[in-house]
């Protein structure tokens, strides 16, 4: 057997920067003096770590006159989460998934809700590392709310976080060499970007958008209606592809996402109750025709203008079912997946992605987990339609949420 300890020094350093997360790279450095040495001497700004960003609130509120109140919002900022895969070092063929938005240098988790940004109970564990292997699988990023009178690591560290409103969908784009671009869609469905210490809005859009997926380099938006369009480099947006509308959505009005699983990209139609939908709308028609008379308003605020925030607020409506859709290169054209195989999408509020079920503990396989309002998490099985919620079911295939050293 070779000596691994004897490996090139010039080899490891390329290993060691090339390695996914923190703990990968903390486990590396453990083998031996000489791996150690060579970690000590790789770029750790190569990790997918989170630049700290301080924006300018996207929401914000203003007099009748159009005058913005000032001080209403401290400092929001670029908060990165991150799902793991934790399996026990003895038994690594099975794990659980969890979620933190605190780095785990110290191996130190602040546990959030897997599909959600919300805190769990044992929000801040320590585990043994040499217990468990931790792998990163995927990263998510949201715009939480700053404190007056406290940093962004200090609202990180203790329980202020908070989303910050106005925001729907965040995205950071890294570009190789140069600034990182961050892109967010806000609850009005349009596409902004932050530069020069403002929000800006990405040119010629003509639609309401609910997703952004990085492919191959590209950047590419996803509308309300199903149909995918290109961001340019210059914050150009252009419709791409075929048309979907008639393919795929059929009317639909629930949101769409984009799920990328084993090299293919697909599109996910959250299918929901629309009659529902109506009457929430009727009720809040009938409540600002007989509404007080305001005279502070919260607003959306670029460099095009104010956009009304209560023309787009809304309760998400009850979930019914899921659509999946993948394109057919020689059709052209999308269409509707039935079978997912041995694979589960995971529906987050601030990203989708998919798992291999049989490396997660009651993973059910050809199913989509999600959660809507409640931050219950949920799973839709494709083959029969069913819907079953986490806290009302005895069933094993919500184990993988549940770690065993809780």
């Amino acid at each position: 057997m070779g000596d691994w300890s004897n490996l090139p020094k010039e080899l490891l350093c390329l290993i060691a920067v090339r390695l996914f997360s923190i703990v990968e790279f903390n486990r590396f450095r453990s083998i031996c003096k000489s791996w150690r040495y060579s970690a000590s001497r790789a770029n750790k700004n190569l990790f997918l770590s989170c630049p700290l960003i301080y924006f300018m609130p996207l929401e914000v509120h203003i007099t009748f006159q159009g005058n913005i109140i000032p001080g209403l919002h401290y400092g929001p900022f670029l908060s990165r989460a991150a799902f793991f895969r934790v399996t026990l070092s003895s038994s690594p063929d099975q794990g659980w998934l969890i979620k933190s938005d605190t780095d785990l240098n110290s191996g130190k988790f602040h546990l959030l809700n897997s599909l959600s940004r919300v805190a769990l109970r044992h929000s801040c564990k320590r585990i043994d590392l040499s217990e468990f292997i931790v792998t990163e699988i995927q990263e998510a990023y949201a715009v939480l709310e700053g404190h007056m009178r406290k940093t962004a690591r200090a609202v990180l560290e203790g329980h202020m976080r908070k989303t910050a409103r106005g925001f729907k969908r965040v995205f950071l784009v890294r570009v190789p060499g140069g600034d990182h671009r961050v892109l967010v869609i806000g609850i009005d469905g349009m596409i902004r970007y932050w530069k020069e210490e403002r929000w800006m809005r990405v040119n010629g859009q003509v639609a309401q958008f609910s997703d952004i997926v990085l492919e191959k380099g590209l950047t590419y938006a996803l509308d309300t209606k199903g149909i995918v369009w290109w961001i340019s480099s210059s914050y150009d947006i252009s419709r791409f592809g075929p048309s979907l509308y008639g393919n795929i959505t059929s009317g639909s009005c629930g949101e769409k996402r984009f799920v990328r699983c084993r090299g293919v990209l697909y599109i996910v139609d959250r299918l929901i109750d629309e009659n529902l939908l109506q009457r929430k709308a009727d009720s809040l028609a009938d409540n600002a025709i007989a509404g007080p008379v305001h005279y502070i308003f919260r607003v959306l605020h670029d460099n095009v203008g104010n956009v009304n925030c209560e023309l787009f607020e809304r309760d998400r409506p009850k979930t019914i079912g899921f659509k999946v859709y993948k394109m057919d290169d020689e059709l052209v054209k999308w269409v509707q997946v039935k079978s997912l195989g041995d694979n589960a999408f995971l529906m987050a509020t601030d990203t989708c992605f998919s798992v291999l079920a049989r490396e997660f503990y009651g993973c059910l396989p050809n199913s989509i987990y999600f959660t809507d309002k409640e931050n219950e998490i949920k799973v839709f099985k494709l083959d029969d339609g069913t819907i079953t919620t986490m806290s009302e079911s005895k069933q094993s295939c919500f184990q993988m949420f549940v770690p065993s050293f809780l």
